[in-house]
């Protein structure tokens, strides 16, 4: 898998390679419109779905083993995690474990989540937990990811000349005035509270002017929320609303205009539900570890789906997610194995 280069927009050669492996294993292997490649196998109860994703930032690697670790681009995020639970699955139904297994492998997760959200929108069926394979390390899980607001504001004025700039309002200004008021709102969210639990804004995109001698007469700039589990999107979303009107009222010469271009809401795990205790009990067996929950600032597949689901999940698998898109990527062999040996006993615990 490390050695198939598969950064977002670009997996039909590991889609292809993966629903071949897949067949071997012998699951019923199919491949959906966007590319994402979904194995089942088995019956009856428990009904669970294991998911990872088979891209990656872009930036081949060099495929290699040093000592006891492999290094190479997704060996962290997420192919190491994705493969666990590929070889998992397949150990666990071969060993007599009970219950229907859906391996599912999507693509764009690094991107805007095409696969996740075509399954989504075409999933008509229900499952008793899902396991997201992204790095935690082998001896924690995820119970915990924020959520993630985008919205585009476009901030339009008459042009002009730049030997008069008194004459004419400056669409960069207007803008700049406009980010000032988002850092304001960010501050006000962040009082108090760990990372974890407080609101998080940034601004990623500006854009502004269109000659060196005009008066910019429009800037548009893109700003990323990242939203804790304890609110909503649509609450963040009025909060702005707010912020963008009294905007408009202060700025008479210039027409501000907004829109929110992706959503996805916060995902939380209760830390006491019978699946984050199954994976208690098989980091304790397999490795005497007490197994560490983690909360992360970022966001995954996970979301989309418990947002439309509501099903039990979490995210787990090898890998030092401090390493994710770095050119150090690299996961140690004996944790790649025990991750397997855990997600076997995992399962056997839920299928209980």
């Amino acid at each position: 898998m490390l050695e198939t280069y598969s950064p977002s927009g670009k997996e039909g050669e590991i889609s292809s390679l993966l629903a071949e492996e897949l067949r071997k294993l012998g699951l019923n292997v199919s491949i959906d419109e966007v590319g994402n490649v979904e194995g089942r196998a088995g019956s009856g109860f428990p009904k669970v779905l294991l998911c990872g994703h088979m891209d990656t930032v872009e930036g081949f690697l060099k495929v290699k083993r040093k000592g006891k670790v492999i290094f190479g681009r997704g060996a962290v995020d997420a192919k190491a995690p994705l493969a666990a639970l590929i070889c998992a699955s397949s150990e666990y139904l071969e060993g007599g474990g009970k219950g229907t297994l859906v391996v599912l492998a999507v693509v764009d997760e690094e991107g805007k989540s095409k696969g996740m959200k075509h399954f989504t929108s075409r999933c008509n069926e229900s499952f008793d937990y899902a396991i997201f394979g992204e790095p935690s390390g082998t001896y924690a899980v995820t119970v915990g990811y924020k959520g993630r607001l985008v919205m585009r504001v476009r901030c339009q004025t008459a042009p002009g000349h730049a030997s008069a700039p008194q004459l004419f309002e400056n669409a960069i200004y207007v803008a700049m005035r406009v980010v000032e008021r988002l850092r304001k709102k960010e501050a006000e969210w962040s009082q108090g509270g760990d990372v974890y639990s407080s609101h998080t804004l940034c601004v990623t995109l500006i854009d502004g002017g269109r000659q060196d001698n005009t008066v910019p007469d429009c800037c548009e700039l893109v700003v990323d929320v990242r939203i804790p589990w304890s609110n909503t999107t649509s609450a963040v979303k009025d909060e702005l609303r707010d912020m963008i009107e009294t905007a408009r009222i202060c700025e008479e010469k210039a027409k501000i205009e907004y829109e929110f271009i992706d959503e996805t809401a916060p995902f939380q795990e209760d830390s006491d539900s019978r699946l984050v205790h199954a994976f208690k009990d098989a980091i304790k067996e397999q490795s005497g570890r007490e197994c560490r929950l983690l909360r992360k600032t970022g966001t995954s597949d996970v979301n989309d789906f418990v947002s439309r689901s509501k099903t039990s999940a979490v995210v787990y698998g090898p890998g030092n997610s401090k390493l994710d898109h770095t050119p150090l990527e690299n996961v140690s062999i004996k944790e790649f194995y025990d991750s397997i040996e855990i997600l076997k006993k995992v399962m056997g615990k839920m299928s209980v």
